[in-house]
């Protein structure tokens, strides 16, 4: 990373690859911790499971929504779906680290990601996970990774980056429900898991009769 103040003036950020020569260098090498893909028949199994849960919401949450105006999904009620996430080392907000955002997850997916959701820890876990995967102590193919969303990772129009997230000191507007969504959304998946354990035990869900994945 170079400080934005200090990049040539056809970088668009001062973040790139390790071994690449500029921002999205087209001859970037290959991931070695800086993309994971899940089991897409897992993935779309929890999903179908989930996808129609009615997930809580209160006042706060839909008076910050209605600050959004010029996003649809961001003043939708809450609801699942199914995206790309980004880990970073940093609390980062803002328009222009939002755009840095989705650029950065279509450049490590080959355009075939949406950025979704950000945190910090899922990189990590699936690295650690992928560790334990190669001596035969786990099964990297079952990581599922649920992410609920408290606040957003852009400002309202009229207020300012900095300004708005400052704000959140005081908390987040959606933190409680969000909280929730999570119980609710991951209970169901494990309670099925668990129900169905005599078939999951060697058989991932989502998997057809030969064992592929769909």
């Amino acid at each position: 990373e170079i400080d934005a103040r200090e990049i040539p003036e056809d970088w668009p950020f001062g973040y790139f690859a390790r071994y690449t020569q500029r921002p999205f260098d087209k001859d970037k090498p290959e991931p070695t911790g800086e993309m994971y893909q899940l089991n897409s028949g897992l993935v779309n199994w929890a999903f179908e499971l989930t996808k129609d849960i009615q997930l809580p919401d209160n006042e706060q949450a839909r008076e910050h929504r209605k600050r959004y105006t010029q996003h649809l999904m961001a003043r939708k009620p809450p609801f699942v779906l199914k995206g790309d996430h980004i880990a970073a080392l940093t609390f980062w907000h803002g328009e222009i680290m939002n755009d840095w955002a989705n650029q950065w997850v279509k450049y490590w997916t080959k355009g075939k990601g949406e950025f979704v959701s950000s945190a910090m820890e899922d990189t990590g876990t699936y690295l650690s996970l992928s560790w334990l995967d190669r001596i035969g102590r786990v099964d990297k193919q079952r990581m599922l990774v649920l992410r609920t969303a408290s606040n957003y990772t852009t400002p309202p129009p009229g207020v300012s980056a900095a300004d708005n997230l400052v704000s959140e000191i005081k908390g987040y507007s959606g933190l409680s429900i969000a909280v929730e969504s999570a119980y609710l959304v991951a209970s169901k998946v494990a309670d099925s898991l668990i129900a169905g354990w005599d078939q999951y035990a060697e058989q991932l869900p989502g998997q057809v009769n030969s064992g592929q994945v769909n």
